[in-house]
């Protein structure tokens, strides 16, 4: 999801994510909000060789209810 994309749902109050057309809810509590982050997977080798920022990012939802995270590349 991009910038923009967050942006406009952090405006209208919609924490309910849907990915590959099924809804999101908690693996423990069953909760459907979340927050939304983002959380580099860093590598031994290229931390190794200082280049953290050519890892891979994933999405992560943090549910509002109990604080799991959920983790999407």
């Amino acid at each position: 999801m991009g910038f923009l994309e967050s942006f406009n749902r952090g405006l209208s109050g919609d924490d309910q994510y849907e990915i590959a057309g099924r809804i999101v809810a908690c693996s423990h509590c069953g909760g459907e909000e979340f927050d939304e982050r983002s959380a580099q997977l860093n590598t031994a080798g290229l931390s190794f060789l200082d280049l953290d920022w050519a890892n891979r990012s994933a999405t992560v939802l943090v549910c509002k209810h109990c604080g799991h995270l959920e983790w999407f590349l």
